[in-house]
């Protein structure tokens, strides 16, 4: 009995040293971003998710996003006029979730992207991609068009600054998703 203890506490301790997940780095609040990318916007909601929204986001990108893991704001002018929505969203990456806000305009381009939260190891591959607090290199880009890591922040060469502009290009796409199909429903 003794060494099935000793041996499930080696195991637990080689797994919790193989994810390596360090605690998160808040880099923008959400309730900042949301004010910053809808200027003009007086009347905020958060907007729900429901299945058939999950459903179509799952059929389009193979994820089913929870309410847990994202969340939608919408902004709207005093008279009621949509100004856009904002998305926010956790991505699964090798060091831990990260934490994504993309901004769309009435027509589902984006006005803005950022990176929320980060684990504190990350934080140093992750700060590269991003100027002035944002992802450069996503503003415009259509709806039906999908991010391309290589637009983000392309200066720079570090292979985990890298994978996470891959991991950050990924999780704008499924933000997209995520807008098409809250629209519709």
């Amino acid at each position: 009995m003794r060494k099935g203890i000793l041996f499930a506490v080696a195991l637990g301790v080689a797994l919790a040293l193989k994810a390596h997940v360090t605690p998160n780095v808040v880099l923008m609040r959400r309730g900042d971003f949301v004010k910053a990318s809808l200027p003009g916007a007086t009347k905020f909601f958060e907007k729900t998710f429901q299945a058939p929204a999950r459903a179509a986001v799952r059929s389009e990108t193979g994820w089913t996003p929870s309410g847990d893991d994202t969340k939608i704001y919408v902004g709207r002018e005093e008279g009621g006029r949509l100004v856009g929505s904002v998305v926010f969203l956790w991505m699964p990456s090798q060091h831990g979730p990260v934490g994504i806000g993309v901004a769309f305009g009435p027509a589902g381009t984006i006005l803005r992207a950022t990176v929320t939260d980060v684990g504190s190891e990350p934080l140093v591959w992750v700060r590269p991609l991003l100027r002035d607090g944002v992802i450069a290199g996503l503003d415009g880009i259509s709806p039906s068009v999908s991010p391309d890591p290589g637009r983000i922040a392309p200066e720079t060469s570090g292979a985990m600054s890298r994978y996470y502009a891959k991991v950050i290009a990924e999780g704008v796409s499924w933000a997209q998703a995520i807008e098409k199909a809250s629209i519709t429903s």
